[in-house]
């Protein structure tokens, strides 16, 4: 498609390597027209950046400065460029640039980006994530509706596939389950399935309540791609181990996984005991080390606190950047190593949230404790009613209570005690890491198999562990 396109209308290879880089596939853009684009991807930043001046000359290559401000580190710097480019009216400038947004958790600006390049399938499907982080699922619907229509064509089957995903989550989050389920029921039997998009038919699919269905469908055996896809699956499921085994067949096809594996094994190896430190792996001690200035982007407002803190106690000059509220080092600031919050659990171990002092009397439970995951993973009416009949509700301040992890995270670094009801499919929570770090937090998880069967009486099991008085 992008070979006619070029022909067509005669455009530079570097116009149409920019539009790849937009996507964030640099190897690839690095294959349409080397020059600066394989000068990036070889990392030699320094001589792109010494080009800047030449490169404004042409779109596609003054789009090829603005990555080399990322890839040194200077972000406000590199965002600064892409709104310039952006306001020019250049199409890969205003993708990267809603991409780059919602990469930084500013989740609103992104899907104000995305929506000033209609059709384009890239920018439609990062204004869709986008609006599903904001918890806006009909904004996110109207950005893949012209796709699913058949009035937009989509460019390729590994995009197609993370339609589909996106697609089932939004549908979940909507409460349509059955035309999600409608949906799926199409998708994961469907012969002419293209491998690209197995594991995300792999996600929809458990969206959609067929995680048996799509561990049979894709059987490992038929090709590499199909591990992928039960990977996913096992992922899902929270089963670390399997998850473990099955990323290591993977290969290369694993890597998206990757990151959801570790959260599920746990916490790294810090080696070592006693002082600040020994908080930090090896390999992250030149990172943080005394004189080096860090910038950490915060993604989420609550999920990352332990570990942004633990940095805070580094030797390093560690600034907190936070481009949903404008917090923002000065555009000239070139760090000496720049990351994202959540990229900080492969660095350091988070510094633990302690028990406060007992607080109240009784127990409180919130609602929506789990809604609009998927099908068949919504907390249930009866085992709230089990929860609510067999605990003293509180009247006042209570001593415990009972919340999704939605409207937990903003409240559990008071170190008072919480029952956490874990969303089905978020690593985060399925993983042993909230409880090691929130020492007053029970998490409360779904069984594979059964669902929320017989969760009621874990949650009331919890809830009495942390109302028993402390010796």
């Amino acid at each position: 498609m992008d070979i006619l396109l070029d022909a067509w209308s005669g455009s530079p290879p570097d116009r149409r390597a920019a539009m790849i880089a937009a996507q964030g596939d640099l190897a690839r853009a690095a294959s349409y027209a080397r020059g600066v684009w394989q000068k990036l991807l070889d990392g030699d930043v320094n001589t792109v950046l010494n080009d800047i001046s030449e490169a404004e000359a042409s779109p596609g290559m003054a789009f090829a400065g603005a990555e080399a401000l990322f890839a040194a580190g200077a972000v406000v710097a590199g965002l600064e460029r892409l709104e310039n480019l952006h306001r020019q009216g250049d199409p890969a400038a205003t993708l990267a640039l809603a991409r780059r947004r919602h990469q930084l958790g500013d989740h609103a600006a992104a899907v104000r980006t995305a929506q000033a390049l209609p059709w384009h399938a890239h920018a439609a499907l990062t204004g869709a994530r986008a609006a599903l982080s904001h918890d806006r699922p009909g904004v996110a619907l109207r950005f893949v509706e012209p796709y699913l229509q058949g009035y937009a064509s989509l460019p390729e089957p590994a995009v197609a596939g993370a339609f589909a995903m996106t697609t089932a989550a939004i549908l979940a989050r909507l409460g349509e389950y059955a035309q999600l389920q409608r949906f799926v029921d199409r998708l994961l039997p469907a012969g002419d399935l293209v491998e690209d998009m197995m594991p995300a038919v792999a996600r929809a699919a458990w969206i959609g309540g067929r995680a048996r269905e799509a561990w049979q469908r894709f059987d490992v055996a038929e090709s590499p791609w199909c591990v992928a896809a039960r990977l996913e699956l096992a992922g899902l499921a929270g089963d670390a181990d399997l998850a473990a085994k099955l990323l290591a067949r993977a290969g290369p096809l694993g890597v998206p996984s990757k990151a959801a594996v570790q959260l599920l094994q746990g916490l790294p190896d810090t080696n070592g005991h006693g002082g600040e430190d020994c908080r930090l792996t090896d390999s992250a001690r030149e990172v943080f080390a005394e004189e080096r200035t860090v910038h950490i982007w915060r993604t989420h407002p609550h999920r990352w606190a332990p570990w942004i803190e633990a940095a805070l106690r580094t030797p390093a000059n560690v600034v907190v950047c936070d481009l949903s509220t404008g917090q923002l080092p000065a555009p000239d600031t070139v760090p000496w190593a720049v990351m994202d919050d959540g990229a900080l659990v492969e660095s350091l171990a988070p510094v633990p949230v302690l028990p406060g002092g007992r607080n109240g009397q009784g127990v409180r439970v919130g609602v929506d404790l789990c809604k609009g995951v998927g099908v068949g993973f919504d907390w249930p009416d009866e085992e709230g009613a089990l929860v609510r009949g067999a605990l003293p509700e509180a009247l006042g301040d209570p001593a415990v209570e009972v919340l999704g992890a939605h409207d937990a995270l903003p409240r559990i670094a008071s170190g008072r005690r919480f029952v956490v009801v874990a969303p089905p499919g978020d690593p985060f929570w399925l993983g042993p890491i909230p409880e090691r770090v929130w020492e007053a937090v029970r998490v409360v998880r779904a069984n594979p198999q059964s669902g929320w069967e017989g969760a009621g009486s874990r949650v009331v099991a919890a809830c009495e562990s942390l109302l028993r008085p402390e010796r």
